[in-house]
C-alpha cells in the first residue's frame, strides 16, 4: 500500500515523470513498427513483440535477450496464445534512455534475425539433445 500511495503522490507532483515515460513508450513502440515487428495495437505502456516460433526456440531467444542483450521482457506462450507464436511483453518506464531503446531495438533485430536463420532452433536442439531428450 505505501508503495502505490508514493507513486500515486509521485504521478500528481512529478507530471514530467509521465510524460518521459510516454515518450519512451513512443520511442520504442514506433521504432518496433519501423523494423517491421508486429506490436498489435497495444494503446498502454505495455509492449507485445508477436514473432512466429516454437516454445523451445522461446526460451533460447528470451535467454539469449536476458544474458547477451541485458534486456528482461515476459514471454507467453502456448496454449496461451496460438502454437506456433511467441509475444515477448516490455514495458519501458521513464527512467529508461534513448540510447537504452536504441539498444533495445537493435537487440530485437537481431533476435529476429537469429530466430529467422534457426539459430534459437539449432541452440534449443543441442540443449534436448545434452540433456538426452
Amino acid at each position: 500500500v505505501k508503495g502505490a500511495l508514493k507513486r500515486l503522490e509521485m504521478l500528481k507532483t512529478r507530471p514530467e515523470l509521465k510524460n518521459k515515460l510516454w515518450e519512451n513508450v513512443n520511442m520504442l513502440q514506433n521504432g518496433l513498427r519501423d523494423r517491421g515487428f508486429d506490436i498489435g495495437t497495444t494503446s498502454s505502456c505495455v509492449t507485445p513483440v508477436y514473432l512466429n516460433g516454437s516454445i523451445p526456440e522461446a526460451m533460447a531467444l528470451v535467454k539469449d535477450l536476458r544474458e547477451n542483450h541485458g534486456i528482461f521482457c515476459s514471454i507467453v506462450v502456448y496454449p496461451v496464445i496460438p502454437k506456433g507464436l511467441i509475444l515477448l511483453r516490455m514495458i519501458p518506464t521513464a527512467t529508461h534512455t534513448a540510447e537504452d531503446i536504441e539498444e533495445t531495438l537493435e537487440a530485437f533485430s537481431t533476435i529476429r534475425e537469429r530466430l529467422q536463420n534457426g539459430t534459437y532452433k539449432r541452440l534449443s536442439a543441442a540443449v534436448a539433445a545434452a540433456m538426452g531428450e
